[in-house]
């Protein structure tokens, strides 16, 4: 027999589990987004996406790598010490620890290696949903494709010292990141966003460990690729998407035509930002 007191301290329960932050309900279903930027960028590149996305409603986080704070121009100009040695693992330990300190869940967005470490989120069951924009392939997943050698053979080239940091001559953005506008915007859209960059990150994103358990159940995840990327074409993204077997998961593969590397930020970014919000608000529903 329930007593009116007994009723009362339930229905109190009750309305606290609610409305806490750390529900079941709150963690997978909510509202906030984490980007995740990608190798020679921090978090002044997802600006545009900050906004978008702040304008629906989310709550947005936008965390730089290690040593990647600041404003791109001078941080071109004051390199931290300690980039060159920033390794894939310790930016993983970041972005876990940064995840974890959140209320809820959160929807990971993430570009590049960002996409890479969005993966490893999903598949250490630390997302509601995952999305990745042009995602670095994971260990095991790689393609023949001239593009994609000529575009990462810099990073990886185990001829260049490890005791720098990465500083490619514009030529080389040209081709990875702004095959699809013309120079004088390339110049802007570098002097403005562009870092210099730890070549550790991406030599050790695929070491052993790095591994994506491909079998394991995961939270709807969507792949997206740009016809025009020569970083990270769309044959590799396709492979990394069709790599993942669980029959039970959501998980979508998209193609935008006429994209580059530099998909997120480049003209017709809400495009895909609004593919993306209205793939998100589908699974919300």
């Amino acid at each position: 027999m329930f007593f009116p007191s007994r009723i009362l301290r339930l229905s109190y329960l009750f309305f606290i589990l609610l409305s806490s932050p750390l529900s079941l309900f709150s963690q997978e279903r909510g509202k906030t987004i984490i980007l995740i930027h990608g190798l020679f960028q921090n978090s002044h590149s997802w600006h545009n996406w900050i906004t978008f996305f702040e304008e629906k409603g989310y709550t947005v986080y936008a965390p730089s790598f290690p040593y990647h704070d600041g404003d791109p121009q001078v941080l071109q100009k004051e390199i931290d010490p300690e980039l060159v040695n920033l390794n894939f693992p310790q930016v993983m330990d970041f972005m876990i620890a940064f995840v974890d300190s959140l209320q809820e869940k959160p929807i990971v967005i993430g570009h590049s290696i960002g996409g890479l470490i969005t993966q490893k989120l999903v598949e250490m069951d630390k997302a509601s949903m995952g999305i990745t924009l042009a995602s670095a392939n994971p260990r095991g997943i790689s393609v023949l494709n001239w593009k994609y050698i000529r575009s990462n053979f810099r990073m990886v080239n185990p001829l260049r010292s490890r005791n720098k940091v990465c500083q490619p001559p514009m030529r080389w953005f040209n081709y990875t990141f702004f095959n699809t506008i013309i120079d004088s915007a390339a110049r802007a859209e570098h002097h403005t966003y562009f870092i210099p960059e730890s070549r550790i990150i991406a030599k050790t994103s695929t070491q052993k460990g790095m591994e994506i358990d491909f079998e394991k159940a995961h939270v709807p995840m969507l792949f997206i690729a740009g016809e025009k990327d020569n970083d990270l074409p769309p044959q590799l993204i396709r492979k990394n998407y069709k790599a993942y077997h669980h029959n039970g998961s959501i998980r979508q593969y998209h193609l935008f035509p006429g994209r580059s590397h530099y998909i997120a930020s480049e003209p017709g970014w809400e495009e895909v930002a609004g593919f993306v919000e209205e793939w998100i608000k589908e699974r919300l529903e």
